[in-house]
C-alpha cells in the first residue's frame, strides 16, 4: 500500500486517502472523473428495492436499474414513476441460466450460444416490448451475469438497443455501429465468499476502493479507454447494512470532490 506523509512521519495511506489522491491527479490534469451507478436484478417492488430507492433519493445521484422483463411486476412499474434520476435498463429476458448443467465449471449465462440465435433474439425483443412501458426506459442491454455470446452482439442495433453494459473495461477495438458500450467495474458483492467467507456478502471497502483507484488510474494514463465512465454495480436484493453504508460513503465522498461528476444513464448512453 502506498505511503502518505503525516506530521513528518510515514504512515500507511488509507484506501479512502488513496482514492482522494487519485482524484486529485485528475483535477491537476484539468479532467473530469466520471462515474455511474447500475443496480441489477430488479423485478418487483420489494422492501430491498425500496431501501435502494430511498438511498438513491437521499444521495441525489442518478441510478440505472436493470430490470428483468419476464419477471417484472405491475407493482414495480407503478413504483418507478417518471424521474430523471432513475433509468430502467433491460436485464436480459428471464435471468435463466442456459449453461450446461453437466459442466460443473460452466459459468452462468442466459444470452448463450447453445440455442439458436433466433430464440435468444426473440426473447430480447419480447423483453424490450414489455419494458418500453416503464418510466425512464432506455434501450440498453445488461446481460444477466454480465455475459453475452459474441455472435449475438451484432443483432442488438436491429433490435433497437443503443447500449450494452457488462463487467470490466470495455474493449477499444471493433466498436459496434449504433451500440455504445459502458460497463461497470466495481462490484461490491463477494459472490463466492473468497474474501469474506460468506457468499453474497460485502466485498469490503479496501478491495472495492483499490479497484476504483486502479480503473481511474488506468483511464488517466490511457491503459484503458479514458472515456468510459467508472461503473459502480450493486444488487439491492443481497445488500446488507455494511454494503449500503459503503455505497453511501463512496457516493458522498466522490460527490464532494471537484474532479468528479456522476452521470445519468442517458448521459452514459446518449442517443446517436
Amino acid at each position: 500500500m502506498a505511503l502518505a506523509m503525516t506530521n513528518g512521519a510515514h504512515e500507511p495511506e488509507t484506501a479512502w486517502e488513496a482514492l482522494t489522491r487519485e482524484l486529485d491527479l485528475w483535477m491537476e490534469d484539468g479532467r473530469t472523473a466520471t462515474f455511474w451507478w447500475r443496480d441489477d436484478d430488479a423485478a418487483d417492488h420489494t422492501q430491498a428495492l425500496e431501501h435502494l430507492l430511498e438511498l438513491q433519493a437521499t444521495l441525489d445521484v442518478p441510478l440505472a436499474l436493470a430490470v428483468i422483463p419476464a419477471k417484472a411486476t405491475p407493482a414495480l412499474q407503478t413504483r418507478l414513476q417518471p424521474s430523471a434520476q432513475v433509468a430502467v435498463l433491460q436485464h436480459g429476458y428471464a435471468h435463466t441460466n442456459f449453461a450446461d448443467p453437466a459442466d460443473t465449471k460452466a459459468r452462468k449465462i442466459e444470452l448463450d450460444d447453445s440455442r439458436p440465435a433466433a430464440y435468444v433474439i426473440g426473447d430480447l425483443a419480447t423483453g424490450m416490448q414489455a419494458l418500453e412501458r416503464y418510466p425512464g426506459f432506455l434501450p440498453v442491454l445488461v446481460p444477466p451475469w454480465n455475459r453475452i455470446a459474441s455472435h449475438l452482439i451484432p443483432f442488438l442495433p436491429e433490435l433497437g438497443f443503443r447500449g450494452l453494459s457488462t463487467l470490466g473495461p470495455r474493449p477499444r477495438l471493433s466498436p459496434i455501429s449504433g451500440v455504445r458500450a459502458n460497463n461497470v467495474h466495481l462490484d461490491i458483492i463477494d459472490w463466492r465468499g473468497k474474501h469474506t467467507g460468506t457468499p453474497a456478502g460485502f466485498l469490503g471497502a479496501e478491495t472495492i476502493l483499490a479497484g476504483a483507484c486502479a480503473h481511474l488510474e488506468a483511464r488517466r494514463t490511457g491503459t484503458v479507454d479514458a472515456e468510459e465512465a467508472t461503473g459502480l454495480m450493486t444488487h439491492h436484493a443481497v445488500m446488507e447494512t455494511e454494503s449500503k453504508e459503503f455505497v453511501r460513503e463512496f457516493v458522498e465522498r466522490t460527490q464532494q470532490h471537484p474532479a468528479v461528476h456522476w452521470l445519468s444513464a442517458a448521459e452514459v448512453f446518449p442517443v446517436a
